[in-house]
């Protein structure tokens, strides 16, 4: 961001803030790896002409918008349900999807790296020909027939499924799909509601660096918004090998104060 110079400090805003987010429950979320940080006043004026004047004769206020763009360079679950006004719970039978190519052995015989959960197995494999479905998704509890496959365990208690003879071709990888059950923090979203309350924003102002001297922190310039509400929420923008940044904007409310403020900028100073 391009350096900002600040008089009464002789110095210079060129680095993101630290964010605070203080909820409407009370529950504060705090961000110290942001890429960027944009804040956005403004007030939309009614042009007033009258008279013979070729210039308008007065700009009246109208409607005022105060907007917070915010990218965090670093995923945290925090940002997702601090934005959605929701929160973790443990579900200790989540569905977590997986996929494995596998070729039978002699016997017919696949071992599968996880327990399936009961239903979940889908198998598909390269059709051999126009009346091949090339899928089959009964699971049979004994001697598997044509078109069906004997999920059990072996010896050591792995999952253990059983082709019957010539529904594979030998030498085929076959694609597995299942679901198996672990214990995960999960958060449900509905996206209707989205979060409200309180945004600070902490900027470093540096030293110019006069004098011989080392460019340093010499104080903060602190922006708080007084009644801030969610309007764009995170979502994931991933490209290969490349960091995924995270994006939510706050919009200032009316925060109904006797000096109808909406946020106010203080300037501190001290390391």
């Amino acid at each position: 961001m391009p350096a900002t110079y600040v008089k009464e400090f002789n110095g210079y805003v060129a680095d993101v803030p630290r964010l605070w987010f203080k909820r409407c429950d009370g529950r504060v979320f705090y961000f110290d790896e942001l890429t960027n940080a944009t804040v956005s006043p403004q007030v939309n004026y009614t042009e007033i002409n009258a008279g013979w004047s070729l210039y308008p004769v007065a700009y009246l206020p109208g409607q005022s918008t105060f907007e917070m763009s915010i990218t965090s360079g670093k995923f945290e679950a925090d940002l997702f349900v601090m934005t959605n006004a929701t929160e973790f719970s443990t579900n200790a039978a989540y569905a977590m999807p997986m996929t494995e190519f596998l070729i039978p052995d002699a016997s017919r015989q696949v071992i599968l790296d996880k327990t399936p959960a009961e239903g979940s197995i889908k198998i598909t494999w390269p059709k051999a020909s126009d009346s091949d479905t090339g899928y089959m998704d009964v699971i049979s509890s004994d001697t598997p027939g044509e078109g069906e496959v004997l999920l059990d365990t072996n010896s050591s208690g792995k999952s253990r499924l059983t082709f019957h003879t010539g529904d594979i071709p030998a030498n085929t990888a076959v694609q597995i799909s299942y679901e198996y059950t672990v214990t995960a923090q999960e958060a449900k979203i509905d996206n209707r509601s989205s979060a409200r309350g309180e945004a600070v924003m902490k900027y470093p102002v540096y030293g110019s660096g006069e004098n011989c001297t080392d460019a340093a922190i010499i104080g903060y310039v602190i922006v708080r918004v007084f009644n801030a509400r969610v309007t764009a929420q995170p979502g994931f923008d991933a490209s290969y090998k490349n960091a995924n940044t995270f994006q939510f904007t706050l919009a200032a409310m009316d925060a109904k104060r006797t000096d109808n403020a909406v946020y106010s900028i203080a300037y501190v100073e001290g390391a």
